[in-house]
């Protein structure tokens, strides 16, 4: 049957969608149901998308909504784990989103043609963001814009990436790059986001402390307290 309404994307998503450059050639790695892919192609952002999925269930119902919304010129669904089956010819913006941070370093350490600055990623880690940061400042990727968004009671963020082993350096010399990225206190997903980093830092520099680790400890505090300032808690955490 098809569909006339278009459906709405979470707030996950929808932060993902708003990265996308408009008239691009779209990668969505883990498409799941693709959404994504078809609510851009819908809307008229991208020119073409490939929704990839190692999985085959997923992937079907990714085929069934591209049907549904009729816009199978424009979307193709493939099995591919990774970008593996996916060409640079293929995509300018890649999204990765809805995966653990480590897995999406995996997936792009393994897709060399990634190294162009050219190729914009939108990466957005479910879990261990601070492990994918390290792994694109240690490849040589920017992180050019980080936002936080609040989605069925947690709070995730959504990295604006590409190469730029320039950036990466600059990014590099903050030390609480690791552990908040780019986020920033202007939004209340944002100051939720610091506010939950910094509440989990404290406990591993408590630990570190009860290991008689002290110096790692302050320097993991003088991080704590900074981003507690900038989510508006003072230094009242513990």
């Amino acid at each position: 049957m098809r569909e006339k309404t278009l459906f709405q994307l979470g707030s996950r998503l929808g932060l993902c969608a708003a990265m996308v450059r408009p008239g691009c050639r779209l990668a969505d790695i883990g498409t799941d149901h693709g959404y994504l892919p078809v609510w851009l192609a819908k809307t008229g952002v991208i020119r073409s998308a490939v929704a990839a999925d190692v999985r085959e269930g997923p992937l079907q119902s990714a085929r069934q909504n591209i049907e549904r919304y009729s816009v199978e010129e424009q979307v193709t669904a493939r099995l591919s784990d990774g970008l593996d089956l996916v060409s640079a010819q293929e995509a300018d913006d890649i999204v990765i989103a809805g995966m653990g941070g480590e897995l999406i370093a995996r997936l792009v350490d393994r897709a060399a043609w990634l190294r162009d600055p050219q190729k914009h990623l939108i990466l957005q880690p479910m879990s261990s963001a601070e492990d994918l940061r390290a792994f694109l400042l240690e490849k040589g990727f920017g992180v050019f814009r980080e936002d936080a968004v609040q989605e069925d009671g947690h709070v995730y963020s959504v990295m604006l990436v590409w190469y730029d082993p320039e950036q990466a350096a600059r990014c590099g010399k903050d030390p609480s790059f690791l552990q908040r990225g780019l986020v920033n206190g202007s939004t209340q997903e944002g100051k939720a986001y610091l506010a939950g980093r910094a509440s989990s830092l404290r406990k591993k520099a408590n630990g570190m402390r009860h290991t008689g680790a002290l110096t790692q400890a302050e320097a993991l505090e003088m991080i704590c307290s900074f981003m507690e300032q900038e989510a508006g808690e003072g230094s009242a955490a513990t």
